[in-house]
């Protein structure tokens, strides 16, 4: 069901779209297709509460798409969409931008819904089930991701540090190093002193004094300093300080700050150092972009901030009035598009954005934007998946068995393995996390379950569109019930993980059980062997590795146990099994 608060960046198409006075043919089609079913779907939209400008901005959407459906189809029946022909439409818009992907999405994800509610759909359940899966808030969201909004100029690395090296953000990092010398006292909390405030604030722009009061004097001249007790008042000046210390451009000790080798080479040749010039704009771009704890990719100003800093990174940058012009005051999130309007003037102080008729992200900084935003988009899908996976509980019909299994990893002596008891329903995209926490795998890699051989099995693993397959691609894990592909004891599959060490585990059914009450499961209740670590090179390259570090006279010895992170007296037991340090890992797995 499409939210109160959906918005599109773009604008409502509704509203902007121009009248036409002639009708293509494949227009006619769509229209005369979608018209008789349109009264009913607002009807069914406005009952679930959905906002009336919004419900137009939908249907127009809709027509768009079915609009791009008439060309590509003979016959157009709006109860009854080709699962391929949708997808299609969908990819080209996201290929012309990402936002337009998203909204086309949530459009149909919301027909779909009132076409199943209301019966009205006259295809398959299985093509339905695609359909809104294809266009779910989890799909979208992934589709939407800004890093994709980033448009990466061809520069080379020595043209891109040149370029960067004219910057302020550059030119004001480079006079904190000067300044700051051979080295520099701090205080027991590793800040500046006091009366080196005003020094170190010049070279960042701003005019302070360090005091031992920061009361504002009401009798000062307008461009006296400020006065301030510690450089944590300072936040620009905290922002260079924490940029150079995580690009390791300098050296905080106890009491001692001193400039690193790369930060006296960046002090030397700034166009030089492109690297750090690179790596340091990506940590002023993270303070802009990177939200700490949780927050709400929809409402958070550092989301927000986000989304302006990719559109001024993208082919169409954002005209500058959409956030500092005079209609910007009645916009219903008003408040909002200020606070973001002020942390985009912000950047520009830095030359991390230019400001003029658009804003305009710098062609040399957009790489390291991009980096930011990755993670930024990292964060918000795992919020996606978090709540997908608490909507599946929550509606979770009640299990009808537990089902014992023992997964083993395959080809390691003494054998490796865990018992385990899972809903008969479980997915395998759960069940994935599940052997994650049995094996403390850390989940960097991507993995697979298959019933049957490698050649002529059948493979089951994440969605991605993006991903290169040999062969058939995989089928979609995600809802694939266990009890689907394993029914009676003895039955197995294996699931793979990581593609490059190729650990390969067996899955057997071994007792089918009543089912557990709701929210107990999954539940270890047995298990044997030391879980190999991750990037190990496989079952032999784990084994020989634990047997070099209980070898003193190997000589990789003392490497392979730095490696393994062995301290002295410590040793690997590849018989020994923590059950306790296994449950615990399972923990917040309620199925």
């Amino acid at each position: 069901m499409a939210k109160k608060s959906q918005t599109s960046r773009s604008g409502n198409p509704a509203a902007s779209a121009k009248p036409k006075s002639v009708l293509s043919f494949t227009d006619a089609v769509a229209q005369r297709a979608l018209d008789p079913i349109l009264p009913a779907f607002r009807a069914w939209a406005d009952a679930a509460g959905v906002d009336p400008e919004q419900l137009d901005w939908l249907c127009e959407l809709l027509m768009n798409f079915f609009k791009n459906y008439a060309q590509s189809v003979p016959a157009v029946d709006a109860s009854n969409l080709e699962v391929p022909m949708t997808a299609k439409i969908l990819e080209s818009a996201g290929e012309f931008h990402p936002e337009m992907r998203l909204g086309i999405g949530l459009a149909l994800n919301t027909y779909l819904q009132f076409l199943s509610s209301t019966l009205a759909w006259t295809g398959t359940q299985n093509d339905l089930a695609q359909l809104l899966h294809m266009t779910g808030p989890e799909r979208a969201a992934a589709s939407s991701a800004l890093s994709k909004y980033v448009a990466l100029p061809q520069l080379t690395p020595q043209e891109a540090g040149a370029a960067r090296a004219e910057l302020v953000f550059v030119q004001r990092a480079v006079a904190l190093l000067a300044w700051i010398g051979e080295g520099r006292k701090l205080t027991d909390s590793r800040l500046l002193l006091r009366k080196d405030i005003a020094e170190a604030a010049a070279c960042v722009g701003m005019n302070a004094v360090g005091s031992a009061t920061s009361r504002h004097d009401p009798m000062a001249a307008p461009d006296a300093p400020r006065r301030v007790t510690s450089m944590v008042e300072l936040p620009r000046l905290m922002q260079y300080w924490q940029a150079l210390i995580d690009a390791r451009l300098i050296v905080v000790s106890a009491n001692h700050v001193k400039a690193s080798r790369i930060g006296k080479q960046l002090r030397t040749n700034p166009a030089g150092a492109e690297h750090d010039t690179e790596v340091l704009a990506y940590f002023l771009y993270y303070d802009f972009v990177i939200p700490y704890g949780a927050f709400d990719p929809e409402e958070s100003i550092h989301a927000l901030v986000a989304m302006a800093l990719a559109d001024a990174a993208s082919n169409k940058p954002v005209e500058a009035d959409t956030l500092f012009g005079p209609s910007i005051l009645t916009d219903p999130r008003a408040f909002q598009a200020v606070v973001v309007g002020s942390q985009i003037r912000q950047a520009a102080e830095e030359g991390l954005v230019e400001i003029g008729a658009h804003i305009v992200v710098p062609p040399a900084l957009r790489s390291p934007l991009a980096s930011a935003l990755r993670l930024l988009d990292d964060k918000t899908e795992e919020l996606a998946a978090e709540a997908a996976a608490q909507n599946r509980a929550a509606t979770r019909a009640p299990s009808e068995a537990t089902y014992q299994l023992k997964i083993q990893v395959d080809g390691i002596t003494p054998a490796v393995w865990r018992r385990v008891h899972v809903p008969a329903e479980i997915a395998l995209d759960e069940l994935h996390q599940v052997i994650q926490r049995l094996f403390a795998w850390e989940d960097r890699h991507l993995h697979e379950f298959r019933i049957g051989d490698h050649t002529t099995g059948v493979h089951y693993a994440p969605d991605d569109p993006e991903a290169d397959h040999w062969g058939t691609p995989p089928l979609d894990e995600r809802n694939v019930p266990l009890n689907s592909l394993l029914s009676a004891p003895s039955d197995a599959m294996h699931y793979q993980y990581d593609f490059g060490d190729d650990w390969e585990h067996t899955i057997t059914l071994e007792e089918v059980l009543p089912a557990a009450e709701p929210g107990k499961l999954p539940q270890l209740t047995e298990g044997a062997g030391h879980a190999p670590q991750e990037d190990s090179f496989g079952p032999h390259g784990w084994m020989d590795k634990v047997a070099t570090s209980r070898d003193a006279n190997h000589p990789e010895h003392r490497n392979i146990r730095a490696w393994l992170g062995l301290r002295k007296g410590q040793d690997i037991d590849p018989d020994s099994f923590d059950a306790a340090a296994v449950k615990k890992r399972l923990n917040g797995l309620a199925l």
